[in-house]
């Protein structure tokens, strides 16, 4: 590391082997522990039981021998995963619950018997007279480098990226009563409240698959749903039409979403079996309390030698967070953003022992570090993007989260 010109600076370090792209999760990393665990744990009668929890973006560098340019937190953690013994499990759409609870045996030893119960930690809010920024970036920076980046785009360096800035409000209420709000106001495929420990939570509404992988008659099936194109919901269904046939007519929309589903099925090439990977859904309108998203539908079936974990670490991270070439845009992101990521951009849900995988992306979140608010939004950035209008997009994206929180 450098600690020059007040930056902390870095470089991944080597790979101890050449591995090929379709073996890039069998390169040596934090997932080879993640997997012996999974494998150890191996249980096939039960969907519910797994590791659970949340992936930074950060992990991408153990793959991507990529220059750091942002200061990291000493305390910043890029896993963070949980075995839990005791599951409330709600289906929403059948209106009942269920309870699981587990003991677990090996070596002669058992979990049976032993106290449930853990550690209690209050919230500990911070005075809005003690919040030492509002956002990480100056007004007009965001849309500057939006310029920045359609320069790499004429030079031919890069296709598509994805640039984002973060947002920081005080958060007087707890955590949990941010997720109630969230979930009443801007309910999604993936809300969740994650508790990860040193005064720092997690808060999402998040509105995009990552990948799942469930078992069929066919095999293994992957599964992931990008999404690009964003239009501001109407005062009324009259206007929501209005700005659906907007955004359906936008070819720089449009433009957007293809590039993204281009990468995806190249992800999913490398693992899925010859033939199977097909989009089977295209432009999908989704709606959500402020948004208006176009959304792509993508399938394919896993060959014999790869597995759910493959498949998670065959697409980290999504197109629609980093960019198109993903190296590049990685490195334009670590580049030219103002702070680290950390959660944003990861993923959070399950690695199932009984080999299927269910996460969505870390989109839409608040991270609640030591009282304060972290609201991170990102614009897909192309060739013909307005500075402006991508800066006003994730004005318009925050909205919502930042909402919830005040």
């Amino acid at each position: 590391v450098d600690e020059g010109e007040g930056a902390l600076r870095g470089t991944v370090r080597e790979v101890e082997a050449f591995f090929t792209e379709e073996e890039r999760s069998r390169q040596h990393s934090i997932f080879s522990v993640v997997r012996q665990l999974t494998d150890f744990f191996g249980y096939d009668k039960e969907t519910q039981l797994g590791l659970y929890g949340a992936f930074g973006y950060d992990l991408t560098f153990q793959f991507e021998q990529v220059e750091l340019h942002q200061r990291r937190d000493e305390a910043q953690r890029d896993l963070l995963l949980y075995l839990p013994d005791d599951i409330l499990v709600i289906d929403i759409l059948a209106n009942n619950a269920h309870r699981l609870r587990y003991d677990f045996s090996a070596g002669g030893k058992s979990t049976a018997g032993l106290p449930r119960t853990g550690a209690v930690e209050a919230y500990a809010p911070l005075p809005e007279a003690q919040l030492p920024r509002r956002r990480d970036h100056e007004p007009g920076q965001f849309a500057r480098k939006v310029s920045t980046a359609k320069e790499q785009f004429r030079l031919g360096n890069l296709f598509e990226t994805v640039l984002s800035q973060t947002f920081y409000e005080p958060c007087p209420q707890p955590p949990s009563e941010v997720f109630r709000r969230l979930r009443k106001r801007n309910p999604s495929p993936y809300g969740f409240l994650i508790n990860l420990g040193g005064q720092e939570y997690l808060v999402g509404a998040s509105p995009e698959l990552f990948v799942r992988v469930e078992h069929n008659a066919q095999g293994w099936r992957c599964e992931t749903c990008p999404i690009s194109g964003t239009i501001r919901r109407g005062r009324d269904a009259l206007e929501d039409a209005e700005n659906i046939k907007t955004i359906l007519s936008d070819k720089k929309e449009e433009s957007e979403l293809t590039m993204c589903t281009d990468v995806d099925r190249n992800d999913k090439s490398r693992i899925c079996r010859a033939g199977s990977v097909q989009v089977i859904g295209r432009r999908q309108i989704e709606m959500y309390s402020r948004l208006i998203h176009t959304v792509d539908h993508v399938e394919g079936y896993l060959r014999d030698e790869f597995d759910g974990l493959d498949a998670f670490l065959g697409h980290t991270w999504a197109v629609t967070v980093t960019g198109a070439p993903k190296p590049w845009a990685i490195k334009f992101v670590e580049q030219n953003e103002e702070s680290p990521r950390a959660w944003y951009g990861g993923a959070v849900g399950m690695l199932g022992f009984d080999g299927h995988v269910n996460t969505g992306l870390t989109l839409r979140t608040v991270r609640v570090y030591k009282g304060v608010a972290e609201v991170r939004a990102g614009a897909t950035l192309l060739f013909d993007s307005d500075p402006e209008s991508e800066a006003r997009e994730t004005e318009l994206k925050a909205s919502a989260m930042r909402d919830a929180v005040l």
